[in-house]
């Protein structure tokens, strides 16, 4: 008999061991209370479906390698009308030698996302052809890209940290807007990103904001306004077009290897740029 109580009493030991460990486990990571305005703006919109794989849609501005509107193919660099740079920032890009655009330097490039296989951060990603997807829950908004494969998490209804850590992606967080619109709010950037593929720069300082509006069925919109103080004159926008797309996400991984990126070179790029030997 007194056995038979050990044994139950070592059971009933375990049972609430294992208890409080699920508990700790499933517990959701504690952030920053929402403030009441951010609470009323989510309780008085609905939740947009932004469901689908999302691609750069070829027939509105394509994927591009700017985030100029008056240039997005980088044409311009440097001289764009509607990028209001510090003078540092202009000559930083002006010295950047890019992978793609009118005058591409693969082999020779200074982009640290294919230099050093870092995440080229948002809204850099944007400039990609790859696909984006959306998974909405009630605490967070998860954005997954094909390239890497990456993802970012929004936090719904929360606040920022009263001093961030510098991040590759930032800290985000969002609420929903007009019944069709997600907006994200994004601080804490570290610098060592580009914002696109044209070698522009910013700081740590940077404050992004994005609106994801699903216009229709199969059509997706990014607005986004580029507030750094340290590196530009004034707040300026920048704009994205997406299509549904049926190819299926992640069909093609996209992943950045600095071996395949050397094999690329030496087997493809350097063959095709060395003149032939007469």
């Amino acid at each position: 008999m007194r056995n038979r109580l050990a044994v139950l009493a070592h059971a009933l030991m375990a049972v609430m061991i294992f208890s409080l460990v699920l508990r700790a486990q499933t517990a959701a990571p504690s952030r920053p209370a929402a403030s009441p305005s951010q609470q009323s703006q989510s309780a008085a919109s609905k939740v947009p479906d932004l469901s689908g794989d999302w691609a750069p849609d070829g027939r509105r501005g394509g994927i591009g390698q700017s985030l100029s509107l008056s240039d997005i193919r980088g044409a311009k660099r440097g001289q764009e009308d509607d990028i209001p740079y510090q003078e540092w920032a202009r000559k930083k890009t002006l010295s950047e030698r890019t992978s793609t655009g009118p005058d591409p330097q693969f082999g020779n490039t200074t982009d640290p996302q294919v230099l050093y296989c870092e995440p080229p951060g948002v809204p850099h990603i944007y400039l990609w052809p790859i696909k984006t997807k959306f998974l909405q829950t009630p605490e967070a908004v998860y954005i997954l890209h094909e390239l890497g494969p990456y993802y970012r998490v929004v936090w719904l209804n929360s606040k920022h940290p009263e001093d961030p850590d510098p991040q590759w992606w930032g800290h985000s967080i969002g609420h929903y807007e007009n019944d069709n619109t997600l907006v994200v709010d994004t601080v804490g950037f570290t610098d060592k990103t580009w914002l696109d593929q044209m070698g522009h720069p910013h700081t740590e300082q940077l404050h992004l904001t994005e609106r994801y509006k699903r216009v229709d069925k199969t059509t997706l919109e990014l607005d986004m306004v580029i507030d750094d103080p340290g590196a530009y004159t004034k707040p300026w926008n920048a704009h994205r077009n997406f299509t549904l797309s049926t190819t299926g996400f992640l069909r093609y991984q996209q992943i950045c290897s600095v071996r395949e990126n050397q094999r690329f070179d030496d087997n493809l790029a350097k063959p095709a740029l060395t003149p032939a030997k007469k």
